[in-house]
């Protein structure tokens, strides 16, 4: 299964901080935050790994 395919389950607990932060939020909202996120971590880990190459 490719991962773009695979389906995240996000627990009660990062649901409520989600929440809190930025109120209740549609799935395209969640979809976005969630997508932000991980193209932060990968600029992250490119720039580490450029760093050390």
């Amino acid at each position: 299964m490719e991962l773009s395919n695979r389906v995240a389950v996000i627990s009660n607990e990062n649901m409520n901080g989600l929440n809190q932060l930025y109120g209740n939020m549609t799935h395209d909202d969640l979809e976005r935050i969630v997508n932000k996120h991980i193209a932060v971590a990968i600029d992250e880990i490119m720039e580490d790994n450029n760093c050390c190459h």
